[in-house]
């Protein structure tokens, strides 16, 4: 994938064309089957979820094995500037009990508490690998030569505090009254030595995650007007996501879509494959301002968050 990225406008992998209500690249498809066909000649993966497939995809019902969830290529919008993209996935391990039951939807239904292992690929200035197996995360960088990922950050830790925000601010008009004010509030200066944050959005989730991650900082997508219940995937963008940034002693959270209080992501059941929630993350310290900000709206709401009314 990353080679082909590299290469896509000679290879002529940036024509759109429409697929129902949106649109696909080719590059998007090429990812999502080089993913499909990977997983298929790996013996111990037995279904798969896609942001580019309607359904599970069930390869075997063998006793044992593993669930893989992903989006074969994150930030496609970006695909015709050349701008960084990405891969995110998460590996669930079957359990005893779907051992011998017949392979379904349910069986990548899992919470994100259950992933044993998450990442993301970012094809960027260089390929990089950014990994956990539930022991501290890590970041790979992939050498060209040799074909192989080296090992060049250990346990990275996400700094408590930064001074960098991620969102789209041309959407702030359809921003709920808590994220509008919040925003608002840490793009001034807080002191005559504490500098306001400022703002630093790519539109690829991993590209922003990526900074968060070395850098701090907060990575936040909100609900809106228009989709009140969010727009980033549960399943296969938000809990490989969360996992990542909690293994590194950062945070994420979401808005429970029953009761509109504060909810960590990864004890959210996913209901569908597309499932989409508000999702934030980032550095400790800002993230339990933002929460604390939502959970003060929702009990004086009663789990309603007010829009704003710009």
């Amino acid at each position: 994938i990353s080679k082909t990225v590299n290469r896509a406008g000679i290879s002529n992998m940036y024509t759109a064309g429409a697929v129902g209500a949106g649109m696909v690249r080719k590059l998007d498809v090429y990812a999502n089957e080089t993913l499909i066909e990977a997983m298929d000649a790996c013996e111990q993966v037995y279904v798969m979820a896609s942001e580019e497939s309607r359904d599970p995809i069930i390869l075997r019902d063998d006793p044992g094995g593993y669930e893989v969830v992903f989006d074969p290529l994150d930030g496609s919008q970006n695909i015709d500037c050349n701008m960084s993209l990405g891969t995110i996935f998460g590996i669930y391990e079957k359990t005893r009990k779907e051992v011998g039951g017949q392979t379904s939807e349910k069986n990548v239904l899992k919470k994100g508490t259950k992933l044993v292992a998450s990442g993301y690929v970012h094809y960027g200035a260089a390929t990089v690998l950014v990994m956990t197996a539930g022991s501290g995360v890590h970041e790979f960088i992939l050498d060209q030569d040799i074909g192989e990922f080296l090992l060049v950050r250990k346990r990275i830790s996400v700094p408590r505090r930064a001074p960098i925000y991620s969102i789209n601010e041309s959407s702030s008009n359809e921003w709920d009254n808590v994220m509008l004010k919040y925003i608002e509030k840490i793009k001034k200066p807080q002191s005559a030595t504490v500098k306001g944050k400022k703002s630093r959005y790519v539109g690829t989730m991993v590209a922003d995650v990526h900074r968060s991650m070395l850098y701090g900082g907060l990575y936040l997508y909100p609900g809106t007007k228009k989709m009140p219940g969010g727009k980033v995937r549960l399943l296969y963008e938000c809990n490989p996501i969360a996992f990542l940034m909690e293994q590194a002693g950062g945070k994420a959270f979401t808005l429970h879509p029953d009761t509109g209080y504060p909810a960590r992501v990864m004890e959210l059941q996913p209901v569908e494959v597309h499932q989409r929630i508000p999702f934030f993350c980032g550095s400790i310290e800002d993230m339990n301002e933002l929460e604390k900000a939502y959970l003060s709206a929702a009990k004086t709401a009663g789990g309603k968050i007010p829009q704003s009314k710009l």
